[in-house]
């Protein structure tokens, strides 16, 4: 048995990061499933909330891996692990697996708040678009990169956790996939700024008071608490260029790696709740109407509700507000099942649908006539 050394404890912080993971894939699990909710509720299921789903469905597996990892003393010293070297292969097998989950994850989830920012800047300027456009292909691409380079670096891929190996193949010098590393990790630091500043930009020139525009700041930037997350991580990524320690080594990455993952699901999905906080307080969630057809008859033989002008969503600050009241793209042109979203002050406060509710969804015309008089 290798004697305990003094500047290397026989200490095993697995517990406390397989209990991160787990309790962050069940709260993340809960923000998910409310998102979905909230968005198929008001039928505005889209691109950013699969992929937001997507991440946590792959948080699963990493969550499971990093489990057993944790708790067969995958995070102890090298030194203690050597004593059993068929063990110190499986463990370490099982690290170099877990590792390409989590930068998919990282990936998904900041496309998915990227598409999420596009929803909210569908009217906004050019360069908004195509910017929140670059950074998501920009990611990808670096995601794909990642995780291609850490199998890549071996002709056999299995050297990377078993050294007896190493002799019998080629590999590349751990710095050029740690300085990968670090520049791919950087991206992502840059990636998380930017998606927090980009729709803040656009919400300081709403026309309400100050209040409200904070409150809105403070909820579309949160995402910078990732990015956080994200610099601390990539400062522990120099330590892996001799990779002399692994195991423990990539304890701080994956415990900043899980929490930035959470937070990215979280932050991600709190502006789309909207319709959930909806019916909580006892009210409708956002409805949809169906736009009449040359005639004035409702297309698709139902009645409609009520109809809202586009033009309403013209300027750049009503369409950035729709994200604290929910989304949906447009369906469809005239004629056709174009939906547009009525909030929920508008339905209450409407008393030609209260009307129509009343006589039992008939249809109710009303004319305005002006009366001038003039005195002789």
């Amino acid at each position: 048995m290798a004697t305990i050394s003094p500047d290397f404890p026989d200490y095993d912080r697995g517990p406390a990061l397989a209990a991160v993971y787990i309790a962050g894939c069940a709260i993340s699990f809960i923000f998910v499933s409310m998102r979905l909710t909230a968005r198929f509720s008001i039928a505005g299921v889209g691109v950013d909330d699969w992929l937001m789903l997507l991440t946590w469905i792959i948080f699963v597996p990493l969550t499971i891996l990093l489990t057993i990892i944790c708790f067969e003393g995958g995070t102890r010293h090298l030194l203690y692990l050597a004593e059993d070297p068929e063990h110190l292969v499986y463990v370490s097998k099982l690290n170099w697996i877990a590792q390409p989950f989590a930068i998919f994850c990282l990936g998904t989830g900041k496309m998915a708040i990227a598409f999420l920012i596009l929803r909210l800047l569908n009217r906004a300027s050019v360069w908004r678009r195509w910017s929140l456009y670059v950074a998501s292909v920009w990611t990808a691409l670096n995601t794909i990169g990642m995780i291609t380079l850490t199998f890549a670096q071996c002709k056999n891929p299995a050297a990377l956790w078993d050294m007896s190996l190493k002799e019998s193949t080629s590999c590349w010098d751990p710095k050029v996939q740690s300085s990968f590393s670090i520049y791919g990790a950087a991206v992502h630091v840059l990636i998380d700024f930017y998606l927090a500043v980009i729709p803040i930009t656009l919400v300081w020139k709403l026309k309400t008071d100050l209040r409200k525009r904070i409150g809105l700041c403070a909820l579309l930037g949160c995402g910078s608490i990732t990015g956080i997350c994200a610099a601390i991580k990539t400062t522990k990524l120099t330590t892996l260029n001799a990779r002399s320690d692994m195991t423990w080594e990539t304890f701080s990455l994956f415990l900043w790696t899980g929490i930035e993952i959470i937070l990215l699901i979280i932050c991600g999905s709190i502006p789309a709740l909207k319709p959930i906080y909806a019916i909580c307080m006892g009210r409708r969630p956002g409805t949809y109407s169906r736009t009449t057809g040359s005639r004035g008859v409702p297309s698709g033989g139902h009645l409609s509700r009520k109809t809202t002008s586009r033009a309403r969503l013209r300027d750049d600050s009503e369409e950035a507000g729709i994200v604290m009241a929910g989304m949906v793209p447009n369906m469809g042109t005239s004629g056709g099942a174009m939906c547009s979203r009525i909030s929920e002050e508008e339905m209450e406060g409407n008393v030609e649908y209260e009307k129509r509710k009343e006589f039992g969804g008939g249809i109710q015309i009303t004319r305005t006539v002006a009366v001038e008089t003039t005195r002789e």
